[in-house]
Parts: C-alpha cells; structure tokens; sequence
C-alpha cells in the first residue's frame, strides 16, 4: 500500500516538473518581413566560449556596445604587452585582465540570450505566440517589454 502511494506521489511531481518547464526556445517574428527567430532560453554557449574572439557572435546578435566593450579589452591588452613596465606588474595586470575577461563572458553566457532578446525587440520584432504559458514565463523572467 505504502509503495502505490509513493509512486503516486512521484508520478504528480512529475507532472508538476513538466507543466512548469521553462521553453527551450523564444521565437520572435520581423513585422515587416514576417521572419522567425529563434532565440535559446538556456545558456549562451556561443557568447561564453566565442564573445573573447573580439566580440564578433555579440556584434553578429546586434548587441554592438558589448562587441565595443571587449575589443576595448582587447585593446587594453595589447596597451599592457607595448608599454614598458616591470614584468611583474605586466604579468598582474594580464591575470587581472583575464579574470575580467571570465567575468564577463560568464556573465554573457547567462544573461545573453536575455540582451539578445530585449536587443530584437527593440529593432522592430515581436513575440511570436505571446499568450503561450511558456513564453509568458519567459517574458516574465527575462522582464520584456511586449
């Protein structure tokens, strides 16, 4: 009797789990061109492991001014390996440098699909399917503006 009950129980968790699933993707619609997009709600493995190759997947999801703010990084780079400073402070400066660089594309790979988002709604897209338990939730989370 006691194991009928647990598996009940285990069973409605379950179902739980599945109805509150968050979507795997958001799809966003051009108004003009009537063009889908397909936008992950999970993480941005692209911006993680590429937005360090000057910024080219950031300026390819149209969020120019992070593009701008890593090759800036870039460029502080390539300042401390010309100027003539003692090895020890250059070799400081280039760990701060890189824990910069983690930092930040850590942060990308979580919040870039959010700034991808918010970025195409802006530019004239919509929320396909609006009304969708879904993608409410995602709008919820992420705080779009529809």
């Amino acid at each position: 009797m006691a194991r009928d009950s647990t598996a009940k129980r285990r069973a409605s968790r379950g179902e739980k789990k599945f109805a509150e699933k968050f979507p795997s993707a958001l799809t966003l619609k051009h108004k003009q061109s009537g063009k889908e997009k397909r936008i992950s709600t999970g993480f941005a493995w692209d911006l993680f492991l590429c937005a360090g190759l000057f910024g080219i997947p950031l300026f390819w999801r149209r969020l120019h001014p992070w593009g701008a703010a890593v090759l800036a990084l870039w460029c502080v780079d390539l300042l401390i390996g010309r100027l003539p400073i003692a090895a020890a402070t250059a070799r400081s400066s280039e760990a701060a440098l890189f824990m910069v660089f983690l930092a930040l594309q850590l942060w990308l790979g979580f919040m870039g699909n959010r700034l991808t988002a918010k970025t195409y709604l802006a530019h004239g897209w919509i929320i396909d399917q609006p009304n969708e338990a879904g993608t409410k939730r995602v709008i919820e989370r992420w705080k779009l503006d529809v």
